[in-house]
């Protein structure tokens, strides 16, 4: 077919630049109805056919690009053919149709970057139950960046404008900009490893690094925690990594995930009945509105010193935020008891000796 169009060609090329122009234009009108006919008649009919969802949205959002996308490489064709390569009407007419196109392009890849990426984001947290949000924001970001710095690179070097400055400027800066975010970049891959891994989450009581409290925010750069004292704790992530923490609110043998263990020592004179002692304390444990019934509460004789006996008391708390609370009531129930059945706890002795 080419070599059928090729006199044709050459008699418009003796005709001169105008001709080239006239011809050349017209035939891109030409494609671009042809092809707008193309797309909104057997394409259309077999995309509305499928079942599948994304193909309709992508054509949506591609259909602007595919109508205008014609109609410019015809522009870009049309100006090649017309002039030589270091004119000035080629490197404007026909650069210019090319970086319009990549910025509609640039354009078109941002609108998917918002259609699809999201959703991918939501489908990983729903599995997973990880909060991603953060990332998501990240990635969305970094694609939009890089799609119209491509675009606008690719348009400035279709217009016969030096790009090589520029690239070795943006290296440079790159470098000098990696370099002075080492730690936040470190930060950053910490955050990604915690929220995969989830040692602990929002709302989770832990110790970290020395630091009792609740989780208010894990982020991608530090994590907070809000200390008893009402003190917020902000810790980098680079910190945290390798770091050995104890989460309060996993972990737990009971159906309920919130509940821990609480486990103390009480002291009595040596003469006490240790049953007595133990059922006191196992009552007290029973009677207490913080703790729940579980099959490994237990109240032991632990040890005997030279002027105590020492029991150690085990049971769980339902919520861990009450242990606290749950230690108060039952200290305070079991001295009450001892007063009642008249058991003494030692009291600390001092030794003093006398120097001839």
């Amino acid at each position: 077919m080419i070599e059928a169009l090729t006199p044709y060609l050459d008699r418009v090329e003796e005709a001169g630049t105008l001709a080239q122009l006239g011809v050349g234009l017209g035939a891109s009108l030409l494609a671009t109805f042809l092809f707008r006919a193309l797309i909104n008649g057997p394409i259309l009919r077999r995309i509305e056919k499928s079942e599948n969802l994304y193909d309709d949205r992508v054509f949506v959002l591609a259909t602007p690009l595919l109508n205008i996308g014609v109609f410019l490489t015809g522009i870009w064709l049309t100006f090649q053919w017309s002039y030589e390569a270091d004119s000035f009407e080629r490197s404007a007419f026909a650069g210019g149709s090319i970086a319009i196109l990549l910025v509609m392009l640039a354009q078109f890849m941002t609108a998917l970057v918002d259609e699809f990426i999201p959703p991918i984001f939501q489908e990983i947290d729903d599995r997973t139950h990880l909060d991603l949000s953060t990332m998501q924001t990240i990635s969305v970001s970094a694609a939009k960046v890089v799609a119209w710095l491509a675009a606008i690179l690719l348009a400035l070097d279709q217009m016969n404008i030096d790009i090589t400055p520029i690239l070795a400027s943006a290296t440079i800066l790159t470098l000098v900009v990696g370099l002075a975010l080492q730690e936040t970049a470190g930060n950053l891959v910490s955050g990604m490893l915690m929220l995969i891994d989830k040692p602990f989450a929002k709302g989770d009581k832990v110790i970290v690094k020395g630091v009792k409290g609740k989780v208010v925010d894990v982020g991608i750069m530090t994590t907070k925690i809000r200390t008893g004292n009402e003190r917020l704790v902000i810790i980098p992530n680079t910190s945290l990594s390798g770091e050995l923490v104890e989460n309060y609110a996993q972990g737990s043998t009971l159906e309920n995930p919130d509940s821990m263990n609480l486990r103390f020592r009480v002291q009595t004179t040596l003469d006490e009945d240790p049953e007595l002692v133990k059922s006191i304390m196992l009552k007290a444990i029973t009677d207490c509105e913080y703790t729940v019934d579980y099959r490994k509460t237990e109240v032991l004789l632990y040890d005997i010193s030279e002027t105590a006996l020492v029991f150690r008391l085990d049971c769980w708390v339902k919520d861990y935020n009450q242990e606290r609370k749950a230690k108060d009531w039952i200290l305070i129930e079991i001295l009450r008891q001892f007063k009642a059945q008249g058991v003494t706890v030692p009291f600390p002795h001092l030794t003093v000796k006398k120097e001839d």
